[in-house]
């Protein structure tokens, strides 16, 4: 049975330690977009560890981890990502790199890095080069993981692109094809060589029980986010048939994650944000902290018109309802019910999509449950007012939660 896993709020729900759980019952394990500018933050042996490229299910015995087509692989950062793994004696043997997939060079990061700095409209990019890596390969001059097995073409490729950038003056006039950035970028290419290999077979094998990794969050995709606050890629579920070479129509389950709460990284509009002492008391327990930058995190209540939305976009069959664990400690606890702009109101996100930095979020309250549940793993033992708000999230969205994370641990979880 082959199952989807993906983010239904703007990233950083959870997903990595969900992939590590139910990882254990497939042999392929597989992320179909977006690059090094990911955080999957999962737990082995007490020990806390952020995977930003590998996929999340490398924590598990003869799993194969696809790197697939729709990724923009950094070879630097994926070597140290490998480095860290073999050094904690885990096998990293069945990682496989799709020779399709195209790779983020330091002339991408240099270019990011300009953009956003010159950016009267600041997007709040991560400058991982992910942005830059994708508008070559749309115009057709990327350079591929396939093109890293021959290394005399890939420094010459290379060199040529920078003398284009520099004409451009897309990046500093300072950045040289000599500087050390370049030479260990090289040396990294030539460590991940190895890894790269024919991913299409695994993808279409019978006996593949596969679990696909998405990346961000649905409403950072590019066609259907908050668009220009969005990131390079498709989040979605039609990013998985380009991005891997697999149609959904092989995939029974389709699980979203969902925060108890809502958090976003970066600029863009966000309707149930929160500016007061309860937003900062969220971002203070719940650790709200980018995993990849270590950037802040914006913190609001749970918006059920945005979570429709997602689970409409991606036919969600299934929900993961994480974090509720930093919720124990409010007295009230609210749900976005609709949003309100002038005198129209309404519950359909796609109304309002381009328009929501005027909307006004309309509640629901509910009572808090003031105890600590981190410790429960049985749904029976939570606390009344806790059901009470998971029923209700339930039932406004209209589909099964399927698990609830009530801690960062992988024995954490309550399953229903």
């Amino acid at each position: 049975m082959n199952k989807i896993i993906m983010g239904g709020q703007w990233g950083d729900e959870g997903k990595g330690k969900i992939v590590d759980l139910i990882s254990k019952n497939v042999n392929v394990v597989a992320r179909y977009q977006g690059g090094a500018n990911a955080g999957h933050t999962v737990y082995s042996n007490g020990k806390k560890l952020v995977l930003h490229q590998v996929p999340s299910g490398i924590l598990q015995d003869n799993c194969i981890c696809v790197l697939g087509n729709g990724m923009v692989i950094d070879p630097v950062e994926l070597c140290l990502e490998i480095k860290e793994l073999e050094e904690l004696n885990f096998s990293t043997a069945n990682i496989y790199i799709s020779p399709n997939a195209h790779i983020v060079t330091p002339l991408h990061k240099a270019i990011d890095v300009k953009n956003e700095d010159s950016a009267k409209n600041k997007i709040g990019t991560t400058g991982k080069g992910i942005g830059p890596t994708y508008v070559d390969k749309y115009n057709r001059k990327g350079i591929r993981a396939i093109d890293l097995l021959d290394g005399d073409k890939l420094k010459n490729q290379l060199e040529k692109r920078l003398g284009v950038a520099l004409e451009k003056n897309e990046v500093s006039k300072n950045l040289n094809h000599d500087d050390e950035a370049f030479t260990v970028f090289y040396n990294s290419c030539e460590y991940i060589s190895k890894f790269i290999k024919n991913i299409f077979p695994i993808m279409h094998d019978q006996n593949s029980k596969i679990l696909v990794e998405g990346a961000q969050g649905a409403l950072l995709d590019i066609d259907h986010g908050t668009y220009p606050y969005v990131t390079s890629s498709n989040p979605t579920i039609g990013g998985i048939s380009s991005g891997l070479g697999i149609p959904t129509t092989k995939f029974s389950e389709i699980i979203g994650i969902f925060k108890a709460y809502v958090t976003r990284v970066g600029n863009g509009p966000f309707p149930t944000e929160l500016f007061d002492n309860i937003g900062e008391t969220i971002q203070d327990i719940g650790k709200e902290f980018g995993a990849t930058t270590g950037r802040p995190r914006r913190c609001g209540w749970f918006d059920s018109v945005a979570a429709n939305y997602s689970i409409k976009l991606n036919g969600m069959n299934q929900i993961v309802l994480t974090k509720l664990d930093i919720l124990s400690e409010f007295d009230t606890i609210k749900v976005c019910t609709a949003y309100k702009n002038n005198e129209s109101e309404s519950n359909d996100y796609s109304e309002f999509m381009n328009n929501l930095d005027k909307v006004k979020p309309i509640y629901r309250e509910f009572e808090g449950w003031n105890c600590d549940i981190s410790s429960i793993n049985s749904y029976n033992d939570l606390p009344k007012n806790a059901k009470e708000y998971i029923e209700y999230i339930q039932n406004i969205l209209d589909t099964k939660i399927a698990i609830i994370s009530v801690g960062p641990k992988r024995n954490q979880v309550i399953e229903l």
